[in-house]
């Protein structure tokens, strides 16, 4: 009798599928590992095109923001901005150890980036602080342990501050009925104010001019940005059309809610004209959604030190009219959006006679400065307070 050969079994379903995920797998390890990192002061950086690459999408320079984006087709779209430690994926803002830069002629983002993004080997030297919870999310959901209070302390302690004088050099800014200069007024408080904020609180400061030079909108939020301060605070004198107009008001960045606002906004911009290697923005509105967003992480930080400043400016100049916590879109703190609160203090209208000759005087300068410095003196104890009940 003739007995039939053996034959190999099939493996089964189960068997295919373990055998499906680990080529899978090891596809994508070999992968991830072709995308290059480069050392750049001791830290782990990848280059935009290469990280574009792995991913497949389209990189977009925004350089009139300062900004790059990678598009992703049928996935997340990235935003990093030059010399920010934040970068937003989809609607969700993340941080990263160290800020992105660039080398070169290229742009790079710390390699941490590539960890979040399911890229690499879960190596970095410091996960990514989830900074809010999406709604919803292609990323897994990741866990990560509480900062101690001096971690805590280092990163989000008020150390550092830009203190930016408008206008300057070739833009006078307002000119007064007796040819005072805004330039003048704001850089004499400028120093005024960063002299105290060293002697008294022992900050670090940075001033986007010390000196009556002309420096671009867009050249003031990237040397904040370069600082990686913690606050940046813009002076101005404020004018109208009308000469009888006068009083203090502190701004933060939004859109803005009313007439006047929306005027102080497009004067203050105005500057933009005298730049004249500035690139045209091309006007796409969703795009330029998605960058508005990364203001929001520190939208209710600016508020709070906006009315912390004219709280005190309030209590000082009684007799100046109280024009109180506006919004408006100025171009100078749109670059600093996502890197830290930012504010602009209009310190009285030049455009009034009465108050011209206030801003002229020695004494009203020192005591706005008084007056700025008490107000972020009050808004850093806050915050670290804050800090400290958090950590």
């Amino acid at each position: 009798m003739t007995h039939p050969h053996p034959t190999n079994p099939v493996p089964p379903l189960a068997l295919w599928i373990v055998i499906l995920l680990v080529a899978i797998t090891l596809h994508r390890t070999a992968t991830a590992q072709t995308v290059s990192t480069r050392k750049l002061e001791g830290h782990a950086f990848v280059s935009i095109v290469d990280l574009a690459h792995r991913l497949g999408a389209e990189i977009e320079y925004v350089t009139f923001k300062d900004k790059v984006i990678l598009r992703r087709p049928g996935g997340t779209d990235l935003v990093f901005t030059r010399f920010s430690s934040y970068y937003l994926l989809g609607s969700v803002q993340y941080r990263t150890p160290v800020p992105s830069r660039t080398a070169d002629g290229q742009f790079y983002v710390s390699s941490d980036v590539m960890d979040l993004l399911d890229l690499a080997p879960a190596t970095p030297n410091t996960p990514p602080a989830r900074l809010e919870e999406p709604a919803s999310s292609s990323i897994e959901q990741r866990t990560f342990e509480m900062p101690s209070e001096e971690v805590l302390r280092q990163k989000w302690a008020i150390d550092k501050i830009v203190i930016d004088p408008g206008h300057g050099g070739r833009d006078p800014g307002a000119v007064g009925p007796g040819q005072t200069r805004e330039k003048n007024i704001t850089l004499a408080i400028a120093r005024r104010l960063g002299k105290q904020l060293e002697r008294d609180l022992g900050l670090e400061v940075v001033y986007t001019r010390s000196k009556d030079v002309f420096t671009r909108l867009r050249t003031r939020a990237r040397i904040a940005r370069e600082a990686d301060a913690d606050l940046f605070v813009s002076l101005h004198c404020n004018a109208g059309r009308r000469r009888a107009a006068g009083g203090i008001e502190v701004y933060f960045l939004s859109e803005a809610k009313t007439a006047e606002a929306a005027a102080a906004a497009e004067r203050e911009n105005a500057v933009i004209e005298l730049e004249e290697d500035l690139e045209q923005d091309t006007g796409n509105t969703l795009r330029d959604m998605v960058l508005e967003i990364m203001s929001s992480q520190y939208l209710k930080e600016s508020e709070a030190l906006a009315a912390s400043i004219r709280s005190r400016m309030t209590r000082r100049f009684k007799s100046m009219d109280d024009r109180g916590v506006k919004q408006a879109n100025f171009y100078v703190m749109r670059g600093t959006m996502g890197a830290m609160p930012s504010v602009l203090v209009e310190m009285g209208f030049i455009s009034n006679p009465t108050e011209e000759k206030l801003l002229k005087k020695t004494s009203f300068q020192k005591d706005m400065a008084d007056a700025i410095f008490e107000g972020i003196r009050a808004f850093k104890r806050s915050h670290e307070r804050q800090l400290k009940n958090n950590g």
